[in-house]
């Protein structure tokens, strides 16, 4: 299985309190089961089976751990198709000591193994708009996801430059300028805050509100007149300017004849993009790992205690605690380099793309990778 995009939203504010934080947990459990039931799992147990509206073949399980105020809970998802297809949506609730957090992962692949290429254009998970509908602020971490909004002028404009050059961003940043009021195509700026929705803060900014991102962040750094620029987090004005790419208006309307086909074309572009990124970057909440060992350990404890009248018993419980010590710090030293790796993945894959935007941009002579059947950016 692929992993093939990850979710992570965080309530922040007012979870000081353990009745603050146990109470947005019920309301969060209460929504993610009326999702699961809503795809015909009906009352949830510990696990079960459903029949998915194309006919899939679904099941799925329910597993929770707890630690004191401390609380993990998961509903896991899998439909297997006629084709041999395999999707899994997992969406878990932990409750920590100073917020609550929601991780949602998708996954893909073959029901047997085969060496066999998956075609992917995974789109975000109706969970995930619920959850962001409700009342509140949600984060991811230090950023604040944003619906899409529109800057004007050049004060405003400023400002928002001000959260590009922000080292403490965690969120991409997506600029969509406007010229007389439109986008270069179609409903682009709706179209794009509905696919990228928890992976990037969308933002429609002016002619003012453009200029003031060129004379505030460098020429380079430029986006207008319909143009749509990618800010990375961790941006400097140092950067090579291909990593945060750039689309000029001339290069998606000269695209193709078809506005709307374009449109849809360079919404799954950015889709894919963001998505690859997120499977390779979000990082599951550490609190899951260490609430879950604390309630293995509580539960051992009291098969201890049950033993307490049996020597040997309790030797094989002593044994089964050490083993399980052993493989807890090499399944932790595993995840470690998975991240680091993941980590790397994402540098090298950036690198990767700021070397073919520059190879586009010296021999490109219209707006089309015909390799890729992407839209190239300018820079």
């Amino acid at each position: 299985m692929q992993k093939v995009a990850a979710y992570l939203l965080e309530r922040r504010v007012g979870m000081d309190s353990a009745e603050a934080r146990s109470s947005e947990t019920a309301v969060l459990n209460t929504e993610v089961t009326k999702w699961a039931a809503s795809k015909g799992s009906g009352p949830l147990a510990a696990s079960g089976t459903y029949t998915p509206e194309d006919g899939s073949v679904g099941s799925y399980q329910v597993v929770d751990a707890v630690d004191r105020d401390r609380a993990w809970w998961m509903v896991e998802l899998q439909e297997d198709n006629s084709m041999g297809r395999r999707f899994a949506a997992a969406v878990s609730v932990t409750t920590g000591l100073d917020l609550v957090s929601v991780y949602v992962t998708l996954e893909t692949g073959w029901i047997k193994t085969q060496i066999m290429p998956v075609d992917v254009d995974p789109r975000c998970p109706r969970i995930v708009r619920n959850l962001l509908a409700l009342p509140g602020a949600w984060f991811h971490g230090a950023s604040e996801l944003q619906e899409s909004r529109s800057i004007e002028g050049f004060e405003q404009g400023e400002l928002l430059a001000g959260e590009i050059v922000d080292s403490a961003r965690t969120v991409p940043i997506l600029i969509v300028s406007t010229e007389n009021g439109y986008c270069a195509l179609p409903k682009l700026d709706e179209k794009l805050a509905l696919d990228l929705v928890a992976l990037a803060n969308v933002v429609v900014v002016d002619e003012g509100a453009s200029w003031a991102l060129r004379q505030t962040l460098g020429p380079q750094w430029g986006c207008y007149r319909g143009a749509v620029r990618l800010f990375w987090p961790h941006f400097s004005r140092d950067d090579d300017r291909y990593q945060h790419p750039l689309w000029t208006a001339q290069r998606l309307v000269s695209a193709a004849q078809d506005a709307r086909a374009t449109r849809d074309r360079f919404r799954r572009q950015l889709r894919s993009r963001l998505f690859r990124t997120s499977a390779l970057s979000v990082i599951r909440p550490h609190g899951i790992d260490e609430i879950r060992e604390a309630a293995r350990k509580n539960a051992l404890n009291v098969l201890r205690q049950r033993a307490s009248s049996d020597e040997e018993n309790k030797e094989l419980l002593d044994l089964f605690d050490n083993e399980n010590n052993k493989l807890r710090q090499e399944l932790e030293d595993a995840n470690h380099e998975i991240e680091r790796l993941s980590g790397e993945l994402v540098r090298v894959e950036s690198d990767k793309q700021a070397l073919k935007s520059h190879l586009q941009a010296a021999k490109a002579t219209a707006g089309y990778d015909d390799t890729t059947g992407d839209i190239a950016p300018d820079t």
